[in-house]
């Protein structure tokens, strides 16, 4: 019994480690909307098999390796072939997926008072919206219903122990389309994959 709760406190330990890195401190977006995937029809059929967010969530935190970059965001395919990436990664990976298989999808950069990170993506379903988010230790699932993007954010940051200063959503075509507390100015642009 022992064992087991010590196991259990080092888990938890790494597992806030983990989180409390953050991802990557910029607006690492990846513009799905200028990208086409390489020829490789596993990479369509896998795409194709992945038709719901809770899917895509369970598959991401089944088979990738969550580690920080500080470096450029990779594809949604380089991040679906070597499945190693960071939340900036599962986002675009999660939108690409979600969008080619009729969602409305967005990817949301959310700012922390202690100048952390994290992106999700989110998901229109019927009128309301759901998000996935990619997060240490192979930690990913879907998260849903809420009325509003603001709604998910806040749900997301109930799930953490930091606190949301800001955020940005951009829908497909890289267009922010809606902030919170001034993220115009902290949010450092798109990365456009290339």
């Amino acid at each position: 019994m022992k064992k087991s709760i010590k196991n259990f406190a080092l888990v938890m330990v790494l597992g806030l480690l983990l989180l409390s890195a953050g991802c990557g401190g910029v607006s690492d977006y990846y513009n799905l909307s200028g990208w086409s995937p390489p020829s490789d029809p596993a990479f369509t059929s896998f795409v194709s098999s992945m038709n719901s967010p809770s899917k895509i969530a369970s598959w991401i935190g089944s088979n990738c390796t969550y580690r920080v970059s500080y470096e450029k965001v990779i594809s949604p395919y380089e991040f679906w072939k070597t499945k190693i990436g960071d939340c900036s990664e599962g986002a675009a990976l999660s939108s690409y997926v979600g969008h080619k298989n009729g969602y409305t999808t967005y990817q949301v950069y959310i700012l922390y008072t202690d100048d952390k990170a994290h992106r999700i993506c989110i998901y229109k379903v019927g009128s309301s919206y759901g998000y996935t988010s990619f997060h240490g230790t192979r930690a990913s699932a879907f998260y849903g219903y809420y009325s509003s993007f603001k709604k998910c954010v806040e749900n997301w940051d109930s799930r953490t122990y930091r606190t949301v200063t800001s955020y940005a959503v951009y829908d497909w075509n890289g267009k922010r389309i809606e902030t919170l507390n001034g993220m115009e100015i902290v949010d450092r642009g798109i990365y456009d994959g290339e």
